[in-house]
């Protein structure tokens, strides 16, 4: 039923979705600015998420404080990448976000960003542009 439900959206969605990410040519990397790191191309100690159409994957990740996760676009879809709060409604959609302000970058298309946790904690994330897509950070100590 959850794949049913994200190919229907994206059957009557496919041509607003199309449009969230710039034209063929445009989606250089930007990255976010952090501790450590905010020039192109991954660092040694980085961990990737991947857009998957309309999940990110792994939608999980658990790392040590001091790594950089880097989001990265496998598609032609754009995104972008929020952390904050959300709950969810009983179709599994975000109904409420409340963005902290740590992280709120586009995720172009061909493109991607990053940042370097430096504190432990769980960070919730998800793309504001799609209710469906959410993820979490775990650094630890």
């Amino acid at each position: 039923m959850h794949r049913f439900r994200r190919f229907l959206l994206i059957a009557l969605f496919g041509g607003v979705l199309t449009a969230c990410g710039p034209s063929s040519g445009q989606g250089n990397p930007i990255p976010i600015p952090s501790s450590g790191h905010g020039g192109h191309g991954s660092p040694a100690n980085a961990t990737t998420v991947t857009t998957k159409l309309l999940d990110f994957a792994p939608e999980k990740v658990t790392v040590k404080a001091g790594t950089t996760v880097v989001w990265k676009v496998d598609g032609g879809i754009g995104h972008n990448v929020t952390t904050g709060t959300f709950t969810l409604g009983g179709d599994g959609l975000r109904d409420s976000e409340r963005p902290d302000g740590k992280i709120d970058m586009p995720l172009t298309k061909d493109g991607e960003v990053s940042f370097t946790f430096t504190e432990p904690g769980t960070y919730s994330y998800y793309c504001s542009i799609h209710k469906g897509m959410n993820g979490s950070v775990e650094v630890t100590g």
